[in-house]
């Protein structure tokens, strides 16, 4: 969410709000990812459900018109498929929801970019319902592979830690030492030294996590996912950055006092997730 950010920004005003936040939200957090389940399920729809709810606000703000209602619960459908796995379930989901979206499109009085709406429509169930739906695939997949499945918590855990920690990182580093832009078309305040900063934080969180919680992974292959967390988690960062910038908002929404919106909070986590769970997946189970 503040990834790579330079010395310029001052955030304070914000950073009772946040802490509070923080405290309360990142216990309850471990404590439904190790309960997993439906409990988990919930949780993953919360943050599918704010998130899409915000992205189709963009879109409207840009003068688009995605269908909400029918776009929303196709996003929802994805963590449902990844939790009670179908084949023919997300077969019938795909087909359904492209149908039905192509319908409302028929009845809506305007005809005017009709494309482009079905499509706005789509991207959003793709990029926050379908890339949301790793959370529950990665939780998952222990149970799949006949393994404890306490080490989904684990896997999870790993990823948040490791995104938010490359997140923190670089919003330090950048405020303290931030001088070159990374991406100045898109977000001016991100530093490449922040990037740098945050590339480093993520590292150090690998070594601690692969001592104490994360010990099914060789330290080699715990700095892996570092690498792939933080650099992931910074281009999750930068394209919510920029769609907003298109947009001309600041923030996604206001759901979480101090941080915005889900999407402000959870952008580095849609693009980190998903490469983490095929690390898991091909590389560790």
């Amino acid at each position: 969410m503040t990834a790579a950010e330079p010395a310029k920004s001052s955030g304070g005003s914000s950073l009772l709000p946040r802490t509070l936040v923080t405290l309360v939200f990142v216990p309850c957090l471990i404590l439904i990812t190790r309960r997993g389940d439906l409990q988990f399920l919930f949780l993953v729809d919360l943050i599918i459900f704010t998130g899409v709810m915000e992205f189709y606000r963009l879109l409207e703000h840009k003068g688009f018109k995605p269908a909400k209602t029918v776009g929303v619960l196709c996003a929802l459908a994805m963590s449902w498929y990844a939790y009670f796995r179908s084949g023919v379930y997300a077969n019938f989901l795909l087909a359904f929801a492209l149908l039905l979206m192509m319908t409302v499109a028929l009845v809506r009085r305007s005809v005017e970019q009709a494309v482009i709406h079905i499509s706005v429509t789509i991207f959003g169930v793709l990029y926050v319902g379908w890339l949301g739906s790793h959370f529950v695939l990665l939780r998952e997949l222990p149970r799949l592979a006949g393994m404890d499945y306490q080490q989904g918590a684990r896997f999870v855990l790993l990823a948040i830690l490791l995104t938010w920690s490359a997140d923190t990182g670089a919003y330090l580093v950048g405020r303290k030492l931030g001088r070159t832009p990374l991406f100045p078309r898109v977000s001016p305040r991100k530093s490449r030294e922040g990037a740098v900063g945050g590339i480093l934080t993520a590292l150090i969180a690998a070594v601690v996590a692969q001592r104490t919680f994360a010990t099914y992974l060789e330290l080699p292959m715990a700095l892996w996912v570092a690498v792939l967390a933080s650099v992931a988690g910074m281009a999750g960062d930068l394209v919510e950055s920029l769609m907003k910038r298109d947009s001309d908002i600041k923030d996604s929404g206001s759901f979480i006092p101090g941080h915005g919106g889900s999407l402000d909070r959870f952008d580095s986590l849609l693009f980190s997730i998903p490469l983490i769970y095929y690390f898991h997946k091909f590389f560790v189970i």
